[in-house]
């Protein structure tokens, strides 16, 4: 990245980026992805497609069983997976799917990958039920911890792309180790 044309590139895309509701100061994950796609042209590993995410519950605070399934189609190398999965909630049935797809794909396991922390945020609170929502995810290998995050008016899409981010910053950190 010794160029300006290349830093120039960089940091128009971080700036696009920032201006969609993305920040990197807390995400060093997905910044790296970000600049490595920017400079390299580097792919993901896999591409997490079309998904559909359901719930069954009351709202009657009373703490009944819910019942949270996702299905997700995963392309690795050309080749489709698709998965569904059971959760706790939307996000975890939406992990377990792309654990389970990407674990019947070539790629490295990522049964070591674990999500540590997981946050929720509004990037215009005053937009109220319409504002962007940003999802920051804490993934660990056991060995390191890095951030991701994802933006999105649909918390289930914007926590799709942090998830997406996570598992592949581990498959690229199992490459380059």
């Amino acid at each position: 990245m010794a160029d300006s044309t290349t830093r120039e590139r960089v940091f128009a895309k971080v700036a696009e980026r920032e201006q969609f509701g993305y920040e990197y100061s807390n995400a060093n994950a997905s910044l790296e992805l970000l600049v490595a796609r920017v400079v390299n042209g580097k792919k993901l590993p896999f591409e997490a497609g079309a998904y559909h995410v359901s719930m069954r519950g009351a709202l009657n605070g009373c703490g009944n069983e819910h019942v949270c399934e996702a299905s997700l189609k995963v392309i690795v190398g050309g080749a489709i997976f698709h998965e569904v999965a059971e959760g706790d909630g939307p996000v975890d049935a939406l992990d377990q799917a792309l654990r389970l797809a990407l674990g019947k794909s070539h790629l490295p396991s990522v049964t070591h990958i674990k999500l540590v922390d997981y946050s929720v945020g509004l990037v215009l609170p005053a937009a109220g039920v319409k504002a962007k929502t940003r999802v920051f995810i804490v993934v660990s290998d056991g060995k390191a911890t890095w951030r991701t995050e994802g933006v999105s008016q649909n918390i289930v899409e914007a926590s799709g792309l942090a998830l997406s981010d996570g598992y592949e910053y581990a498959l690229l950190r199992r490459v380059q180790s």
